[in-house]
């Protein structure tokens, strides 16, 4: 009886051993997944690859993207996600700043840098352009995004906060002086952006509604 215990508690360690050995595999695998999905948009690639790094920055797009099937969600309509798009002087390109999860469940965002050879995703649902002083080039952006540790995000318990993400971006650059708006008409401007942000946008069929929706706040850090 002891002899036969033995065998199959023998059987039954290498089985968990076995297990351990599979799930350990699995999480090494899809961590090294996730890191080199964040170091493909990452601002060293832009840095190193992008033609556009001094290139000047004619507007500054908001972009209000189309993200998930409305069937599907909670209140059927569709699923937002916020994004940030510098529409380069004199060429139909831009760079993307964007902040968002790799998977879908890791706090901690992802910051991404990526440039496109187009103005306005095909996904957007609204869009806000802002126009920006001449002379500014995309790595100022970058470096106060930066300088301001805004790259560096921890995202809410269900990997939303986006918005919060660039709320705060449109007003380090309204407040350092990046859009060509008189200074007395920051408050009003930024008062007008949150009244937009604080929305959610639907599309049924070729009309884009909206409905009150709140902020989501993730955490610097």
């Amino acid at each position: 009886m002891f002899g036969k215990g033995s065998k199959k508690s023998a059987a039954g360690s290498s089985s968990a051993k076995g297990n351990q050995k599979s799930t350990s595999s699995y999480a090494a695998s899809t961590t090294s997944e996730k890191e080199s999905k964040r170091a493909a948009v990452s601002l060293d690639a832009f840095n190193r690859t992008s033609q556009y790094v001094y290139s000047e920055v004619a507007t500054f797009r908001v972009v209000v993207h189309n993200t998930g099937n409305a069937s599907k969600t909670k209140d059927g309509r569709s699923t937002n996600h916020w994004s940030i798009f510098l529409l380069l002087a004199g060429r139909t390109r831009s760079v993307r700043l964007n902040m968002s999860n790799v998977d879908g469940s890791d706090e901690l965002g992802t910051f991404g840098v990526t440039d496109h050879d187009y103005l306005l995703s095909f996904s957007h649902l609204s869009y806000f352009d802002f126009t920006v002083v001449p002379g500014k080039k995309v790595h100022e952006f970058c470096d106060l995004i930066v300088n301001k540790r805004r790259n560096r995000y921890v995202m809410t318990g269900l990997g939303n906060g986006c918005r919060h993400w660039v709320w705060y971006l449109f007003n380090d650059f309204l407040k350092n002086h990046y859009f060509a708006v008189p200074e007395q008409d920051y408050r009003g401007l930024s008062a007008q952006f949150y009244r937009r942000l604080a929305l959610k946008y639907h599309r049924d069929g070729n009309k884009v509604y909206t409905f009150p929706s709140e902020i989501e706040m993730g955490q610097f850090v």
